[in-house]
């Protein structure tokens, strides 16, 4: 018998997470990242995002942008090298979208990936919703 995740976050199914509260959304050739649930949770309002100008290189596990909170400043990122193709401009005017619609509206950049190989470095949603299970035991 299933047991139910004693977390009380949204994750969804139709993306990939990293251990960093990232989602990652395939569409097409490009990755559309935001980010999660826990993590606008875990940061309370936000006041503020800076996202990366269209054609930076990401490079995997080095800063790409931040947000703020009126709790903390948050560094985000690159879960992956890649090109960035476009960022969220309606984000940076409105950051509280990331705390009403993270998976939606929230959404952070789109990246065209320098690789192929992806889900080796990312976790599916059964994995987060583990890696989410183990931090509510804390």
């Amino acid at each position: 018998m299933a047991t139910e995740p004693i977390h009380r976050w949204r994750v969804l199914a139709d993306r990939f997470y990293d251990a960093r509260h990232q989602w990652v959304l395939e569409d097409g050739v490009l990755l559309t990242l935001g980010i999660t649930d826990y993590t606008q949770d875990s940061a309370g309002d936000i006041l503020y995002a800076s996202l990366p100008a269209p054609g930076t290189a990401l490079e995997k596990g080095q800063p790409f942008g931040s947000i703020e909170s009126g709790k903390w400043v948050g560094q985000l990122y690159a879960p992956f090298d890649g090109v960035v193709i476009a960022a969220n401009e309606q984000v940076s005017e409105n950051p509280e979208l990331l705390n009403q619609d993270p998976y939606g509206r929230g959404w952070l950049i789109k990246v065209r990936p320098s690789t192929d190989n992806l889900r080796e470095s990312l976790l599916t949603d059964a994995e987060y919703i583990r890696l989410l299970d183990s931090l509510d035991e804390r």
